[in-house]
């Protein structure tokens, strides 16, 4: 299992997963790790999105504010 610590590395993960299973290039005994590993990918990108969105709107609030 490769550790992705970066949103990029997750997203290119994911994206040639789905790849590799429209195409039919994953073995039933690889697909218990993938999918694993695919949860965990999309996961991190989600709570990433989530951290941006409080970043931004705490940002959005502030220039509010100081309006």
């Amino acid at each position: 299992m490769t550790e992705r610590t970066t949103y990029q590395q997750n997203m290119e993960f994911i994206e040639q997963t789905v790849k590799r299973l429209e195409q039919n290039e994953v073995g039933i005994d690889e697909l218990e790790t993938l999918a694993t590993e695919f949860s965990q990918a999309v996961k991190f990108c989600g709570d990433r999105i989530t951290r941006i969105e409080g970043v931004l709107q705490q940002t959005l609030q502030g220039d509010r504010a100081g309006s």
